[in-house]
């Protein structure tokens, strides 16, 4: 896609630094190397030369980069200018760019959306780049560049790639039946429903292995009142974020904090105590950390340490039960509070498949124990091939393959062409917004390609 006009940006950092770098994408790209250069460089060479104003005086000295169209970031003509970093030199060289006629500053994201609309890289690696410069742990960058590379996009053109073929093959009956192409159409359709399922839970599986969700991790603390849950936020967080009393029912609404414990992000989110109330604002509040907890990545259960060992295993068994009811995928850590009351031990013990940590959100003590605990849990989610997907890649998917488990359904019950064809446009929909690959032509030329329409 050709753009009428000339884009210059500033790529580095505002402010000041040892070095700044401009970057101008568009069709007078070359003119704007000839007026400020003098001269194009030569492809993909760093030149050092002269950055000249428009009375060919000279403004700086630094390096320049070409890299004429196709073969560049954006697909057109690129130039690179890295000066010294000072913002009035950055802010002269941007004054005397735009002078040149059809040239304006870049908006946000537009040398990435350039990329895109001309082929250079699909919707995923797009996002790949701004997940990359908002990283904030190691493995978001491993996951990013992944991405960025591509490796998830395969596995959906993939997808695409069958969906399409099988379209090309119901739809052309359905569009040229005097064609008389013969189908033989309960083969077809049960060997392209079969390669859909094994692509679908290819991918599902891909991302239930290796996908890190680009949103922080959430970890809610639930447990009775008084059992020091405000307590152990402000000590993860180091601050006096939630008000802590003797009081049963002080916290009633959701608290919410950003921590980085060793390079691992997570939300922490305090919620009102676990128990029988009459208090309305209260029952409101226990309802609100119910519904957030179903969509939280760890719980910690506190529990006081101080009660009864048999009620703590009741309220414990209790809790694992009633998990299991609504979401038993969530990883559950007991904490159990107060220690620095008994004469126990602090540490870590695995019981079945749940961990019990004692601590004390007061002193301090165990804490560490419990942040390596959180680290550890993570790390062991990262694997190789990992990859960073974003909240509306996996709504993509479920949808699509919540229309294909419908579509092989009706299929096996009606036998209807229509319904299928119906079904599988809509897949391709779904999928193709992933990547941004979709488009309503896209069919219309494969069914030409592939067959001698027409006479």
């Amino acid at each position: 896609m050709i753009q009428n006009d000339t884009i210059v940006a500033q790529v580095t950092h505002p402010g000041k630094s040892a070095v700044g770098i401009l970057r101008i994408s568009g069709i007078n790209a070359k003119e704007v190397a000839i007026e400020i250069l003098g001269k194009t460089p030569n492809p993909r060479f760093a030149t050092y030369t002269k950055f000249l104003n428009k009375n060919k005086e000279i403004l700086d000295h630094g390096i320049s980069l070409w890299f004429p169209a196709p073969f560049s970031f954006t697909g057109e003509d690129i130039l690179e200018l890295q000066c010294h970093g000072s913002p009035f030199i950055i802010d002269l060289l941007i004054k005397r760019i735009l002078f040149i006629k059809n040239t304006r500053l870049a908006k946000p994201g537009e040398f990435c959306e350039r990329a895109f609309l001309n082929g250079k890289i699909d919707l995923v690696q797009a996002e790949a780049i701004d997940d990359l410069i908002n990283s904030e742990t190691e493995s978001m960058v491993k996951a990013s560049l992944n991405s960025l590379q591509g490796n998830f996009s395969r596995d959906i053109n993939n997808l695409v790639e069958i969906l399409t073929q099988f379209r090309v093959d119901i739809e052309s009956s359905i569009d040229f039946p005097e064609e008389e192409i013969n189908f033989n159409f309960d083969d077809i359709v049960s060997n392209n429903l079969n390669q859909l399922k094994n692509q679908f839970l290819k991918i599902k599986k891909i991302i239930s292995d290796t996908s890190i969700i680009r949103e922080t991790k959430k970890i809610i603390i639930v447990g009775p009142p008084n059992a020091g849950k405000s307590s152990l936020l402000n000590m993860l967080s180091s601050s006096n974020r939630a008000i802590v009393t003797n009081i049963p029912g002080t916290t009633r609404d959701l608290l919410y904090e950003q921590i980085n414990i060793n390079g691992f992000l997570c939300e922490i989110i305090d919620t009102a105590g676990f128990h029988n109330t009459q208090d309305e604002i209260e029952k409101i509040g226990i309802n609100r950390a119910w519904e957030t907890l179903k969509t939280c990545d760890h719980i910690l259960f506190v529990i006081d340490k101080t009660i009864n060992p048999k009620n703590q295993k009741k309220i414990s068994n209790d809790f694992i039960k009633k998990m299991n009811f609504y979401n038993n995928s969530i990883q559950i850590t007991f904490v159990l509070n107060k220690n620095d009351l008994l004469k126990d031990d602090f540490g870590i013990k695995k019981i079945e498949d749940c961990y019990f940590i004692s601590i004390s959100a007061l002193t301090g003590q165990g804490v560490n124990i419990l942040k390596k605990h959180l680290v550890k849990s993570e790390k062991n989610k990262v694997k190789e091939g990992l990859f960073l997907a974003r909240r509306r890649h996996l709504h993509q998917i479920d949808l699509s393959y919540h229309e294909f488990l419908k579509a092989n359904k009706n299929w096996l019950k009606y036998k209807n062409i229509e319904f299928l064809a119906e079904s599988l446009s809509l897949m391709n929909k779904l999928i193709g917004e992933i990547t941004g690959s979709f488009s309503s032509n896209d069919l219309l030329n494969r069914i030409f390609s592939t067959f001698c329409i027409g006479k």
